[in-house]
């Protein structure tokens, strides 16, 4: 899969279904070429728009599937 077909699918947190955004992107290990994890935007509100977006990074082992449309993920709450 290329990362133009990766970057139009909107990610899903599937515990509670809510919608994180879409990849904007990758971090992966040069050495081996594994993705590490999958970055994505965060807007808080409506004015978020015109700041500097904070990203969330989803570690690949957190995602359950990639369907044709969007990324499924488990996000674990760190404490």
């Amino acid at each position: 899969m290329k990362f133009t077909e990766l970057k139009t699918k909107e990610v899903i947190d599937c515990k509670d279904g809510k919608r994180l955004g879409f990849v904007v992107d990758l971090d992966f290990d040069p050495r081996d070429g594994c993705i590490k994890e999958i970055i994505v935007p965060v807007y808080r509100n409506g004015f978020d728009c015109f700041r500097k977006p904070k990203v969330f990074c989803i570690p690949f082992r957190d995602i359950i599937k990639i369907g044709p449309d969007l990324i499924l993920v488990r996000i674990c709450e760190k404490k």
